[in-house]
């Protein structure tokens, strides 16, 4: 019987901490979008839509949410780039600690909105701003590490345009390389979304848990495939 090697079951795991992250994204856009003024936290497309839909009821509310919205997701991508550099100054961590260190970074600012949410604070005034603009953060963070971590494999968890044209291109130049991870990625927005919905329906209270809970699985993946790279 043979064994796996490290490097296989390294990339194995950084797959399904990729896939957790896309799942992540898909429930943290469907709670903002429900819970938070229709507002998306991960899709900044669609913020930009948003801004200019003029003739949309509530319209002044929106715009400020959807520019919160991008600033900070702007703000927190620049941090994370920035941190994971290839041109900083060499330093005794590995590369994959930084990652983890955005995940972390990424977890705090979701555990805060769930502080923000459980004990309603997000009706207070400018509250719900508040709410948008550190879920826009972490899922910035998440995309950065998300980033980091894919590689070459074309696997963005935050906005499905990119993996979706990733995979069109791998298709039409009949290359298979990552193919299989950009599929079930695309696929588990919409599943988080879903997944989200329902508890919303449910039990609107825990809204933001799911996304958080996700996310602390994700980190918990890189970190063993972390652990498989220091044994190797």
């Amino acid at each position: 019987m043979t064994s796996t090697p490290p490097s296989e079951s390294r990339g194995r795991t950084v797959h399904v901490s990729l896939l957790l992250l896309s799942f992540g994204s898909g429930a943290a856009d469907a709670f903002a979008f429900l819970a938070l003024g229709g507002i998306f936290t991960a899709n900044m497309t669609g913020n930009l839509i948003l801004s200019g839909m003029f003739s949309r009821p509530e319209f002044l509310q929106t715009f400020i949410g959807s520019v919160t919205a991008i600033l900070a997701f702007a703000a927190f991508l620049y941090l994370g780039f920035r941190l994971t550099s290839a041109h900083r100054p060499p330093t005794n961590s590995p590369r994959a600690t930084t990652w983890t260190h955005l995940l972390v970074g990424s977890i705090v600012l979701q555990a805060i909105v769930v502080l923000v949410w459980v004990f309603e604070w997000a009706t207070a005034p400018n509250g719900q701003i508040l709410a948008v603009a550190l879920a826009s953060a972490a899922l910035a963070l998440q995309t950065v590490a998300a980033r980091r971590l894919s590689d070459r494999s074309g696997v963005t968890t935050t906005y499905v345009t990119g993996t979706l044209t990733s995979t069109m291109e791998a298709l039409a130049e009949r290359s298979s390389s990552g193919q299989f991870i950009r599929v079930l990625s695309i696929l588990m927005l919409p599943l988080g979304a879903v997944c989200e919905t329902v508890v919303i329906a449910s039990a609107k209270w825990a809204g933001p848990i799911l996304p958080l809970a996700v996310a602390l699985a994700a980190a918990a993946a890189v970190v063993i495939a972390g652990r498989v790279v220091r044994r190797t």
